[in-house]
Order: structure tokens, then C-alpha cells, then sequence
């Protein structure tokens, strides 16, 4: 009875007996779980939006850059004056800006740009040569105020 029971432990434990592991075949690629879609749709909306915000701002913000270009070439005080007129009238309504002038502009223009105090500029003559100080203040005003598009705040 040993040798039968030997036997049977020799049969059993064989490498004979041994089979090769099944590798099961590796998942698609295509077509994704559907999980994985809606992150990937999740994904692009994202994307899509903030290149759309970052158009959306760009085109918004145009007539900032246009005005920094011109304050960059301004010679005089009036100069100035006039490149600041013209990018409030970009960003305000015209009602509200184009009867503007003396110290009703002045109140307006400092009231728009925390930070900007043009008190000392418009002292000046307008002929007089705009100093480096000026121009900082104007392109400062420029970058900084506070818009209103279509009657909406923005900034």
C-alpha cells in the first residue's frame, strides 16, 4: 500500500503535471470605457473654454494695448490728454465721457484708476513737454481703470 500511496504523491507533485500560465489578451485601446470618454469630454470643454476666456480677454483688453502703443510716442501733456480720452471713450460709454473735461475729467479719471492721481497733471500746460512721470501715470491709468462694457463692470 506504500508504493501505491508513493505513487500517487509522485503523480500528483510532478513538474509533468505542470500546465503554462495563460496570459489573458491585453485590453483595446479603442473604444474607451465610458468613464474615460466623459473625462476626455471634460478635458476638451475645459480646454475650449479658457481659450475661450483667454480670446474673450485679449479682445476685450485690444484698445489697452492700442493705447499703451500711443502713449509711447506721445511728445506733450496734451498728447497724453488725448490718448487718455480716447481709450475712456474705448471703455466707457460715450455718454458718460465725451462732455468730460477739467476737473469733472479729473475726478473721473482718478475715480477710475485706484492708485492713479493725475491732481499735478493737469496743471501743466498743454504744450509743455510730457516728463517720464506723466506718461507712467498715464500708462498706469491705462493698464489699471476699471471698465464698463455695455453697461456691465468689468476690469
Amino acid at each position: 500500500m506504500m508504493v501505491n500511496s508513493a505513487q500517487a504523491m509522485d503523480t500528483t507533485y510532478s513538474l509533468n503535471n505542470l500546465r503554462d500560465i495563460v496570459v489573458p489578451d491585453s485590453p483595446p485601446l479603442w473604444p474607451f470605457a465610458p468613464g474615460a470618454l466623459l473625462l476626455i469630454g471634460i478635458f476638451f470643454l475645459i480646454v475650449f473654454y479658457g481659450a475661450y476666456l483667454i480670446y474673450y480677454r485679449r479682445k476685450m483688453n485690444r484698445y489697452r494695448r492700442a493705447g499703451l502703443v500711443l502713449i509711447g510716442s506721445a511728445v506733450t501733456v496734451h498728447d497724453v490728454s488725448v490718448i487718455l480720452k480716447r481709450v475712456a471713450l474705448a471703455a466707457f460709454e460715450r455718454e458718460k465721457v465725451a462732455s468730460l473735461y477739467g476737473t469733472d475729467w479729473l475726478s473721473f479719471l482718478n475715480g477710475s484708476c485706484i492708485g492713479c492721481e493725475f491732481s499735478g497733471f493737469f496743471k501743466k500746460e498743454p504744450s509743455q513737454k510730457a516728463d517720464p512721470k506723466d506718461l507712467d501715470l498715464a500708462a498706469r491709468w491705462i493698464r489699471l481703470h476699471k471698465a464698463e462694457y455695455k453697461g456691465v463692470q468689468a476690469g
